[in-house]
């Protein structure tokens, strides 16, 4: 009985502390769940089949664009004392488009996670500055659709 009781005692405070260190809903983004969306993100844009062809100028920005984010969330996560070691799937489902499209799910998907309000003044500006980044690499990754889209329209 003494061990059940002595075991309680000690139990209790880790569970307060790690209650005391969860998010309350709504008042940060989810800086994790968008760090799962845009590795993958990244690893559909950077992962192409040899028929995909030659890389486009496109497909290079937005792998760069996502890389650049990858630093200004997993900053904004740490400044916010987010569990970095967690890496939880990935929010959008696969495209069946293609690997592109799949990103463009992904930087979406990222997008939504990173857009809510953060209570932290001093990780507003590397919340900002990743939004500015998934969003270039979102609008880069759909040009590099569109220029795919339009070669195929000409060998037709």
């Amino acid at each position: 009985m003494k061990k059940i009781v002595l075991g309680a005692a000690f139990a209790l405070p880790l569970l307060a502390a790690s209650l005391a260190m969860a998010d309350e809903a709504g008042r940060h983004p989810h800086y994790i769940h968008a760090l799962s969306d845009l590795r993958v993100a990244q690893w559909q844009i950077d992962h192409r089949r040899p028929e995909d062809g030659e890389i486009r100028e496109d497909e290079q920005v937005s792998s760069d664009e996502v890389a650049i984010a990858i630093r200004c969330v997993t900053d904004a996560a740490a400044r916010d004392g987010k569990d970095l070691g967690f890496q939880p799937p990935p929010d959008a489902p696969m495209a069946y488009g293609g690997r592109l499209h799949a990103a463009i799910d992904l930087l979406r998907a990222a997008h939504n996670d990173l857009a809510l309000p953060e209570d932290d003044p001093g990780a507003r500006g590397q919340q900002h500055a990743a939004l500015l980044r998934v969003d270039a690499a979102l609008h880069a990754a759909q040009r590099a659709v569109g220029a795919v889209e339009r070669a195929q329209d000409s060998r037709e």
